[in-house]
């Protein structure tokens, strides 16, 4: 058993796009287009991970989260239990980048990253299916108003 902390994944909305990070993964062998994620610090709560990570990765701020929920990473072989949370771009966040990561944001139209569902090497099928509460939200600059 592989004890892991737990982490986030990040479905970031930034007018009609959706904000992934593109960085190698090893065990892909390879560079992956994900969202952005992280692991929960120890006493940390999710959504200042969710903060913490978004700044650190992307550079960005969300002014509220909404938990969409939680699944088991690996409950075959690890600890570690992913919370998904969802937020829009409300701006610019500034943070450190942690020194071993080399990541690139790639903002994907809505449309676009709907349709990469057939390609599952392209996104993880949880970052797409995540993806889907942009459509059932009917606020003002969503990507069902465009």
């Amino acid at each position: 058993m592989i004890e892991f902390p737990p982490s986030v994944v990040l479905v970031v909305t930034d007018g009609v796009e959706l904000v992934c990070v593109s960085q190698r993964r090893p065990g892909a062998g390879g560079t992956v287009l994900e969202l952005p994620a992280g692991k929960i610090e120890p006493g940390e709560a999710a959504p200042a991970a969710a903060d913490r990570e978004l700044a650190e990765e992307c550079g960005l701020a969300v002014a509220e989260w909404e938990v969409l929920g939680e699944f088991w990473a690996a409950p075959e072989y690890s600890t570690e239990r992913v919370t998904v949370l969802a937020g829009r771009c409300s701006g610019p966040a500034s943070a450190p980048k942690d020194e071993d990561e080399e990541i690139e944001v790639v903002r994907i139209a809505v449309a676009e990253a709907l349709a990469r569902l057939e390609d599952a090497g392209s996104l993880a099928a949880i970052a797409i299916a995540s993806s889907s509460w942009i459509w059932t939200r009917p606020t003002s600059g969503s990507p069902r108003e465009s």
